[in-house]
């Protein structure tokens, strides 16, 4: 809302910063996931690279480090 000189009051202001704030926090979030799955892919591709274990095997660890991430941040946003 704007007061009656036609500035922006104090409610819209701090509307404004949560809002920044909130996008902010969700992009670093969400950098810091890529971040994390990133470094996991890197190590298993290079881990199975150097051990020749089966293909089946890369993607079912794959997939249970993913699903342990996402279990253990997923308490992080309460």
């Amino acid at each position: 809302m704007s007061n009656d000189s036609g500035r922006p009051s104090r409610s819209d202001a701090e509307s404004d910063r949560s809002a920044f704030a909130a996008l902010t926090n969700g992009s670093l979030r969400l950098l810091g996931d890529l971040l994390a799955v990133s470094l996991w892919v890197l190590f298993l591709t290079l881990l199975f690279l150097e051990t020749a274990w089966p293909r089946w095997a890369f993607y079912a660890l794959l997939l249970i480090g993913v699903g342990v991430y996402v279990s253990v941040t997923a308490g992080w946003l309460r």
